[in-house]
């Protein structure tokens, strides 16, 4: 009886747009918007990310940014953390580096880590954008922009 009614509430919950409680010193790690759902128009040819939204609360330590070579050809890309309301040095450490993918490489990843702390605050965004290395402009498309939200973990008061 117990496992159903705590089913329900589970259910009830997601249904109702709360997301899940998260424990102090609690590790959880979600991709929640995968980048292979949208149409092929509205990539980016060459380079993506494979996730296009991760939950992370602040107690993980850091999170493992999956970036895709499209061609599998070599080249690189300039990887770049973007401060929204999480911001960098507080809530996680900027990331500015270049990927360079070998001929036959699809995949390669970075790692951004996250600070915690013993406030509470709202959970926090931040971005990561591909930038062309070149010519340092930002890539086009709808997966070369992943956005990250740091969960607090916290009790207010």
């Amino acid at each position: 009886m117990l496992g159903r009614m705590k089913y329900r509430r589970q259910v009830g919950n997601f249904i109702g747009g709360k997301r899940q409680q998260v424990q102090k010193g609690e590790v959880l790690k979600q991709e929640l918007a995968q980048a292979e759902h949208l149409d092929e128009k509205q990539k980016h040819p060459n380079f993506g990310f494979k996730c296009l939204h991760y939950s992370v609360s602040e107690a993980s330590g850091s999170i493992m940014i999956h970036i895709i070579n499209k061609t599998g050809e070599a080249g690189k890309v300039r990887v770049k953390t973007i401060d929204q309301e999480a911001k960098a040095g507080d809530d996680y450490e900027a990331v500015d580096e270049i990927v360079e993918f070998k001929n036959g490489d699809l995949q390669s990843n970075i790692v951004v880590k996250i600070n915690d702390d013993d406030n509470w605050e709202p959970d926090e965004d931040f971005f990561v954008q591909l930038i062309d290395a070149n010519t340092n402009e930002e890539l086009t498309g709808k997966d070369t922009r992943t956005r990250v939200t740091i969960i607090d973990d916290d009790q207010p008061g």
